[in-house]
C-alpha cells in the first residue's frame, strides 16, 4: 500500500504515541472520512479505538450505570430514546465489568433531540435499575 493504486476494503497506518498528545492523521484517511472532524472512542474492554466522522463538533456522552444489562432494559431504553428524538447514535455499548458493575454508554449529536437534556435525564432516572447517570459534553 505504498501508492494510490490499492482500492481494497481497509487502510492501515502505524501510529506513534508520545507525550505530545498529537497524532498525525493521514490526508488519504481524512479524505476518505469526508469530514473535517471525527469522534474518537476508546473501548477499554477491547483496548480498541474507533473513529466516527462528524458533521459538527457538538457531541454528548451518556453513561448509565445499571444493576443488570437485560433485553427488557434495552427495550425500555430504546423507547425513551425514540420519544426523545434520539434515534441516530454515533456509538453505543453495553458491558458488565467483572460481573459487578454494568454500564450502557453512548455518544450522540444533541441537535437531534426533540426534548432538552434535563427531560431526557428525568426519563432515564425513571428506568428500573439505573444507579447513576452521566450526561456531558465530549471535549474537543
Amino acid at each position: 500500500m505504498t501508492d494510490n493504486v490499492y482500492e481494497g476494503a481497509t487502510a492501515g497506518r502505524v501510529l506513534v504515541y508520545d507525550d505530545s498528545e498529537t497524532v498525525t492523521f493521514p490526508k488519504k484517511f481524512k479524505e476518505a472520512m469526508g469530514t473535517e472532524r471525527g469522534l474518537m472512542v476508546l473501548v477499554y474492554k477491547d483496548r480498541l479505538i474507533k473513529l466516527f466522522p462528524l458533521e459538527s463538533e457538538e457531541v454528548k456522552f451518556l453513561s448509565l450505570e445499571i444493576g443488570k444489562l437485560t433485553n427488557d432494559f434495552l427495550t425500555t431504553l430504546s423507547t425513551i430514546f425514540k420519544e426523545s428524538g434520539l434515534v441516530d447514535l454515533l456509538f453505543s455499548t453495553g458491558v458488565c465489568l467483572r460481573g459487578t458493575r454494568c454500564f450502557y454508554e453512548c455518544y450522540f449529536n444533541p441537535k437531534q433531540l426533540s426534548t432538552d437534556i434535563d427531560s431526557l435525564r428525568e426519563k432515564l432516572e425513571g428506568l428500573s435499575g439505573v444507579k447513576n447517570i452521566i450526561i456531558e459534553d465530549v471535549p474537543v
